[in-house]
């Protein structure tokens, strides 16, 4: 599975910029970081693979602050992969 994941310097800003993206009608799930993405706060927006050209538009056009986007390829274990 492909999932890409937007990462952040502090949890405020995942937090704040979940609440905008869904107010934009954009989804997202809180999420912790995978190791294999970065070693930054620790929280980070996981975005669907279909939505992902619309969340970085978005994140272009309206100056977001974030880290940035990372694209990993992980295998989903339902017992272990439950988020927000």
């Amino acid at each position: 599975m492909t999932a890409y994941y937007i990462l952040f310097d502090n949890h405020e800003q995942a937090i704040r910029l979940h609440g905008t993206l869904h107010e934009a009608g954009l989804p997202t799930t809180i999420s912790p970081t995978p190791r294999q993405a970065s070693v930054c706060c620790g929280v980070s927006l996981m975005v669907p693979e279909n939505e992902i050209e619309r969340v970085r538009a978005y994140l272009a056009d309206h100056s977001c602050i974030y880290k940035s986007v990372e694209r990993v390829e992980q295998e989903f274990n339902a017992r272990r992969d439950i988020y927000c």
